[in-house]
């Protein structure tokens, strides 16, 4: 069954799309996309592309990233979840903290916002905002061996693994308890990424996922309808024959990548472990027949991998109208308006497959260095960052989605709405599979690669990355 939240998510979604006006909103650009951090060391997305551009957030005045103090601490609502305008918890005086991620200018000023209105609530609470920009997880590891690592920062699944399960990373349930927040106002595939032994780690920040983006010109040419929210996979890839028979464009784009993969897997049943992690699962049906989907397409050449065609990634072949397809996330609202302004492009929710509908979906948290001097001031910024008062400012930028699910109607932009509802299905999950989720994932794109380009069939290529993963699994046990 599903659950309340999707109910009430679905039906807002609906009501959303038949109220707000269609096109371009004035909303401020987002970083690269609606959602995502620009991918590298830091960012946890690794299927988005490391050419996607952003644009930098007009900034109101220089922000500050050391704020003073004013005033005594501020005490937490003694009941219940603390009102809009009060401090999440008592914090303590004189606190000071550190709080770091990755991103670009534009993410940068979007968390020098935050840190703003968090101060406005908690005025006893100094912030320095320190961001690393690059080699985010190289860096922080080795601030937190040597003891220099900032109280509050980004979590990814690598980094969960890294510290949440060796004691470095604050519990944040007690905190959570005296705010009146509870992991169930959250998105719920969310949470699990940040849990272990029943104690939160981290609280979500934000998620994306991917829709099917296509071009109306293209299929104008090839004399195909549009993709609707009931296409199937068959019919992307009969659309996508027409199209590469019929125009100058290819069909529709995707990489040797695990991310772009996983929605059609989900969408058979399917998974790259089992739901214990004990088991690799690469090596059965419902993944395998999905991988011969894409082999197959590839091999009649209504799929391109974005080399193929001269691009650098499938949005940037988009962009240049070099195809008729592809699957990409919100980070394309921005990479368009900036690079492309005139391209006329849309979205759709992302197809079936035999079983169901499923997207994948991305997501990072704010946690708390359990050393921090400061422990109740910094759970009170991770929980004032992540709260729905919060996100909802956030979402006005463009930048990214709530992680508040009653909020997926606060996403103005309209390929924006479309690609989000992905993730709200609800057979949706996170591609996460424990300790060893990188190395997992690696191995799926690296199968892909090698039937991609002949050197082994689909049977040997993911016979191969199962004994992968199992290892794996095994190495975690």
């Amino acid at each position: 069954m599903k659950s309340k939240w999707f109910g009430l998510t679905s039906v807002l979604l609906v009501l959303m799309l038949l109220v707000v006006a269609c096109g371009a909103t004035n909303e401020a650009p987002p970083d690269s996309g609606a959602v995502q951090e620009t991918p590298g060391d830091g960012g946890v997305i690794e299927g988005t592309p490391e050419g996607a551009a952003t644009e930098e957030m007009p900034a109101e005045g220089t922000a500050t990233e050391e704020m003073p103090a004013e005033g005594a601490a501020t005490e937490a609502a003694p009941e219940g979840e603390a009102a809009a305008g009060e401090c999440p918890v008592a914090v303590e005086e004189g606190a000071t903290l550190t709080f770091s991620g990755w991103g670009d200018e534009t993410e940068q000023q979007i968390y020098r916002d935050s840190i703003t209105r968090f101060q406005e609530v908690c005025p006893g609470v100094t912030v320095n905002y320190e961001p690393i920009p690059a080699d985010f997880q190289t860096k922080l590891k080795a601030a937190m061996a040597g003891g220099t690592a900032p109280d509050v920062f980004y979590v990814d699944d690598q980094l969960m693994t890294a510290f949440g399960q060796t004691g470095q990373l604050l519990p944040l349930d007690d905190y959570m308890a005296e705010a009146g927040v509870s992991a169930d106002d959250f998105i719920p595939q969310l949470m699990p990424i940040f849990t272990f032994e029943d104690q939160i780690y981290g609280l979500p920040k934000d998620w994306g996922t991917l829709g099917l983006i296509y071009l109306p010109d293209v299929f104008d040419a090839a004399g195909v309808d549009y993709p609707t929210e009931d296409w199937t996979w068959e019919d992307m890839r009969t659309a996508a024959q027409t199209i590469a028979e019929n125009t100058d464009s290819a069909g529709y784009c995707q990489g040797a990548d695990w991310a772009r993969f996983a929605p059609m897997v989900f969408s058979n049943g399917g998974a790259f472990a089992s739901d214990d992690l004990s088991e690799a699962t690469l090596d059965t049906p419902e993944v395998k027949e999905m991988a011969q989907l894409t082999a197959d397409m590839y091999e009649e050449g209504s799929l391109v991998q974005p080399a193929d065609i001269a691009a650098s990634w499938c949005g940037e072949a988009i962009g240049k109208q070099l195809v008729g397809m592809t699957t990409e996330g919100g980070w394309m609202v921005n990479f368009m308006r900036q690079d492309y302004p005139d391209v006329n492009w849309q979205a759709v929710l992302i197809p079936a497959g035999p079983v169901t509908r499923a997207d994948v979906i991305f997501t990072n948290a704010i946690g708390v260095n359990a050393a921090t001097e400061y422990p109740a001031a910094a759970a009170a910024l991770a929980i004032y960052i992540t709260s729905a008062e919060n996100q909802a400012e956030i979402v006005q930028t463009g930048f990214a989605y709530s992680t508040h699910p009653e909020q997926a109607d606060l996403i103005q932009q309209e390929q924006d709405r479309a690609i989000a509802e992905g993730g709200l299905l609800e057979d949706s999950r996170v591609a996460y599979w424990g300790p060893n989720t990188g190395r997992i994932n690696d191995s799926v794109s690296q199968a892909l690669s090698r039937v991609f380009l002949g050197d082994q069939t689909v049977d040997e290529a993911f016979a191969q990355a199962n004994e992968e993963v199992q290892e794996a699994l095994d190495s975690a046990q």
